[in-house]
């Protein structure tokens, strides 16, 4: 063997793969095995650095912005709340009565409920007035409350039972007081002394054969404390009849009646 020989045997044993050079089948698996992991980590890199940079990252930030958003929508427009609607058109001025109240159940913002009487608050409003108009179904604003009753100034007539609906007069009822003076005269006449007060209680009489005959008090709110002496001079010399009205009705003229002399 010459030196040449010699020297190309010595290269070739440097750079022989590990297997050739002494290393086992299991040793050369997991050398190639190390190499695909190291190659496909250094493949993995640019991406997870491209994910990073600045426009990406905004685009990724706003995606799950929306989504956030979109989740808090969703919510609030199916998530009702159980709020108070008007049974039935309450007027301006009406004392509110459990049976003028009924439970509906709406969706809205946060904003919308606050601005809403939840239910849980029926039992602090009863006996307070509404200030505005509510219609038939529509919810209840905290807007459209105003006081108690219970601080407006107030009046009691004396009358006969037929003369107050013969007993169907109940609280919260509207009604005009109509008083006939000189009856049995000849020139009697009837006016309406007062309009569209509520009734706030009916005293009960007594039942019986003197029922028909029986005085009963009922308690009116008064607008205005001026009404009350017109109110007294009436129920001390004429004779009063209540007239219940209705909604479509308080606007309707109530003429003076007289009766012609002999």
């Amino acid at each position: 063997m010459n030196g040449r020989d010699w020297i190309r045997r010595q290269s070739a044993a440097t750079t022989a793969p590990p297997e050739r050079n002494g290393a086992g089948p299991a040793e050369a698996v997991r050398i190639r095995e190390r190499e695909a992991a190291t190659a496909a980590a250094s493949r993995l890199q640019p991406r997870a650095r491209r994910l990073l940079q600045p426009l990406p990252l905004v685009g990724v930030l706003l995606v799950l912005g929306a989504l956030v958003g979109y989740w808090s929508v969703y919510r609030a427009s199916t998530k009702r709340t159980p709020v108070l609607v008007a049974a039935h058109a309450l007027s301006a001025g009406s004392v509110l009565h459990a049976s003028d109240l009924q439970t509906g159940e709406l969706a809205g913002d946060a904003r919308t409920m606050a601005a809403l009487v939840p239910e849980r608050e029926l039992d602090a409003l009863l006996g307070r007035t509404v200030s505005v108009a509510v219609p038939a179904g529509a919810p209840l604003p905290r807007e459209a409350l105003g006081g108690s009753a219970a601080s407006a100034a107030a009046f009691t007539l004396v009358l006969p039972a037929l003369h107050a609906l013969a007993g169907q007069l109940a609280p919260g009822d509207r009604v005009s007081v109509l008083a006939t003076y000189g009856s049995g005269s000849g020139q009697a006449r009837t006016k309406a002394i007062a309009r569209w007060l509520e009734v706030l209680s009916v005293g009960s009489g007594p039942t019986g054969i003197d029922s028909a005959s029986a005085s009963v008090p009922v308690t009116l709110a008064l607008p205005d404390p001026s009404l009350a002496s017109a109110l007294a001079l009436a129920n001390s010399d004429a004779k009063l009849d209540l007239l219940r009205e209705s909604g479509g009705a308080r606007a309707a003229p109530i003429p003076l009646a007289s009766e012609a002399g002999p």
